[in-house]
């Protein structure tokens, strides 16, 4: 016998509910037919943030007469600039520790 697949729609309230704290998760389990696992598994993936690409702009900035530098802004919040001619390989590493 096939094992019926629950979709998004019935995990997405059944996680409402159990967000809602009023029952255990054991109670709200067993009203509709799931495991405590399985429940808590939707549950908490329901709380963790979607992961998302992230795209890091790298703007050309020029600063003086004499001085050229690249500014990669990371977050918003966060911003590095290194000189013209600056080692890639080394930028890249910084902003994929910082990332």
């Amino acid at each position: 016998m096939a094992k019926a697949t629950k979709g998004s729609d019935f995990w997405g309230a059944v996680v409402a509910e159990a967000q809602a704290g009023a029952e255990s998760h054991a109670a709200i389990a067993a009203r509709h037919g799931v495991t405590e696992a399985a429940l808590k598994y939707h549950f908490y993936k329901a709380r963790k943030p979607p992961t998302a690409a992230r795209r890091v702009p790298v703007l050309p900035v020029r600063v003086g007469d004499e001085a050229r530098l690249i500014s990669v802004e990371l977050g918003g919040s966060l911003r590095l600039r290194f000189a013209e001619g600056c080692d890639p390989a080394y930028v890249a590493a910084l902003v994929a520790k910082l990332r």
